[in-house]
């Protein structure tokens, strides 16, 4: 009888581990998705290997995902692995993070689809030709993911589904992509606006620039959240 009741932690644990992994699964294929259809656009004439403005959209696009990814990932671990979401606002808590997760995901797609080139055309439509619309995506998605760590700070503090100060990196990262769609929204103008006499490869290398620059201080700064 001990034994019996001994292991039933060990399994519920298990159990949320799979519902959690469940989700995840969801939320990689749906990047792994976007990240196969960004490789479609890149180098298409695979003898002409000079970087162009879709290498470097591809690269900020790269350098972006991965640390976004990789926190989005880490985040259900760290509020809901260790307990069960308790009550009615708990779980809908969890279901909350789960949606964000995947809407997030789509927004990949989106900006994989909008990067200039002949590469895979989904549903039978034509890959954008200039770079304005991989901006626009971009900046969206930055701004979707600042209100998702402001609501999820707020909710995790009230909630006290997961101690303050493991989210405190949150803020860093709010102001980190605020600062890259700021950046993103800016090239979204070229060549309406101030940069109209500088050459859309060099405004792509700057913001992949800024963007390698965001994602190192990213990991700098969640090197604990990230790294259990």
């Amino acid at each position: 009888m001990s034994q019996e009741t001994a292991s039933i932690p060990s399994d519920r644990s298990q159990e949320r581990s799979r519902l959690i992994d469940h989700f995840k699964r969801a939320y990689q294929i749906i990047v792994g998705l976007a990240i196969t259809l960004a490789c479609t656009k890149l180098f298409p004439n695979w003898i002409a290997l000079i970087p162009d403005v879709t290498f470097w959209l591809f690269c900020i696009f790269f350098i972006t995902v991965v640390p976004i990814f990789h926190g989005g990932d880490r985040s259900l671990d760290v509020k809901y692995l260790g307990s069960r979401p308790q009550g009615f606002w708990g779980r809908a808590a969890y279901v909350w993070d789960v949606y964000m997760l995947l809407i997030t995901a789509i927004f990949f797609v989106k900006i994989a689809q909008a990067i200039p080139g002949v590469g895979l055309g989904f549903g039978g439509g034509t890959p954008p030709q200039t770079p304005q619309l991989f901006y626009e995506w971009m900046t969206g998605m930055l701004v979707f993911d600042v209100g998702v760590l402001v609501v999820d700070w707020i909710k995790s503090g009230v909630l006290e589904t997961q101690r303050w100060d493991e989210l405190r990196v949150y803020w860093r990262w709010i102001v980190l992509n605020l600062v890259v769609a700021f950046v993103c929204f800016l090239a979204s103008l070229h060549p309406t606006w101030i940069l109209s006499h500088i050459s859309v490869d060099t405004i792509a290398f700057s913001v992949f620039v800024v963007a390698l620059i965001r994602s190192i201080l990213d990991y700098s700064f969640g090197k604990n959240f990230m790294f259990p």
